[in-house]
């Protein structure tokens, strides 16, 4: 940073503290993050007001009424892109969940919570603190630990999305049931979907699944190494009114069941690559770092000479151009051309997506051919 940055810098700071010594008789203060003017988008932590809190939560809430998402599970909060650095809020319908990424949000609960319910309609409302987990380095987490939940209504709920029902489960696991961040994929994915057969890899709870079914897709597999998430998956169906055909859902480890599916020239025309960033299955580990090129060869071995390919990760440390480098390498050695890559991302509410680890994805959805 130049000289001139850093008065500047500072000069942001000083008028920051300003702004929150005038407000600081309406509330305990706490950390929080400004933003405004400050050079190289460099972020600094200063004091301000239970009263600055709830004015930045509201900015944040309106954001997101604009942005007609055509789904009632939105993510209200992300942290930084939001000037509120380690604080996530994700509304399933009238369910939300306040993820804890910095202790300096512990003492905060009660602003949080009363800004939620001025806002919306809220039946149950739980905080998770994380900030002893590891986010988006690949390595291993524990479970966040949730805080006693707020509401007399149960952790489940079922959401809307472009027109798709699925259930979530606020208290179930590690994550609720379905990842927001991918909404805007799943549709594209099943847009291209009709009349084709779709392998759906690290099925999770399916909702790429239920989304190719509506499309159109002649057959769809799900392959999970958890049965409890393919009974999910299994629910999310019936709620869509989708019927079970046969091989739907498969409990299998993705690589093992790719291998075995380009042996017995069981193709398909479009493969889904989600695995998460670090997994042990019967005493092996997998790890999208290491082993993703790996999948990436094994999948195109299981497509058809048109199929596509999509491929994605949260590892923050993996830029969309590794995948497409890996995806180039597998094509080459087998023969194969990539002809087109559509780069993607996060939906829009999940703003400054990328620019932290806690909100990051890289995807890329690849047409390919075969060379003659």
């Amino acid at each position: 940073m130049t000289e001139v940055q850093e008065r500047c810098t500072k000069q942001c700071v000083q008028n920051a503290k300003k702004s929150a010594r005038s407000l600081s008789n309406q509330g305990a203060t706490v950390q929080s993050i400004a933003k405004s003017a400050i050079p190289n988008g460099k972020i600094a932590v200063v004091k301000s007001s239970a009263a600055d809190l709830t004015l930045q939560l509201k900015r944040a809430f309106d954001h997101r009424r604009t942005l007609k998402l055509d789904s009632n599970a939105v993510r209200l909060v992300n942290s930084r892109g939001d000037g509120l650095e380690g604080l996530i809020i994700d509304r399933f319908y009238r369910h939300v969940a306040v993820y804890i990424l910095n202790a300096r949000w512990q003492s905060q609960q009660k602003t949080i919570s009363e800004a939620l319910r001025e806002n919306f309609d809220v039946d149950y409302l739980v905080f998770k603190d994380r900030t002893g987990c590891s986010t988006g380095s690949g390595s291993a987490s524990a479970p966040p630990k949730a805080v006693e939940p707020i509401g007399q209504g149960k952790s489940q709920t079922i959401i809307e999305e472009h027109g798709l029902r699925f259930q979530v489960d606020l208290n179930d696991h590690l994550n609720a049931g379905l990842f927001l961040d991918m909404r805007k994929n799943r549709k594209l994915v099943a847009f291209y979907a009709k009349g084709r057969r779709v392998l759906n890899c690290f099925a999770y709870t399916c909702s790429f699944g239920v989304y190719c079914r509506k499309f159109g897709a002649s057959r769809v597999s799900n392959v999970d190494i958890s049965a409890k998430f393919l009974q999910k998956g299994k629910d999310n169906y019936r709620l869509n009114n989708l019927p079970e055909g046969p091989g739907e859902f498969v409990r299998d480890h993705a690589v093992l069941y790719l291998e075995r599916a380009a042996k017995r020239k069981d193709v398909f025309d479009i493969i889904i690559l989600d695995p998460p960033s670090f997994a042990r299955y019967e005493g092996t580990v997998f790890s999208v770092k290491k082993d993703m090129p790996l999948l990436i060869d094994k999948a195109l071995r299981a497509l058809t000479p048109e199929g596509m390919l999509f491929i994605s990760t949260n590892l923050s440390t993996i830029p969309r151009a590794k995948l497409e480098e890996w995806a180039h390498i597998a094509a080459k050695k087998m023969g194969r051309k990539i002809v087109e890559v559509n780069r993607l991302g996060q939906d829009l509410d999940f703003r400054e997506s990328g620019a932290m680890k806690e909100s990051f994805l890289s995807a890329i959805l690849v047409k390919t051919t075969m060379k003659f």
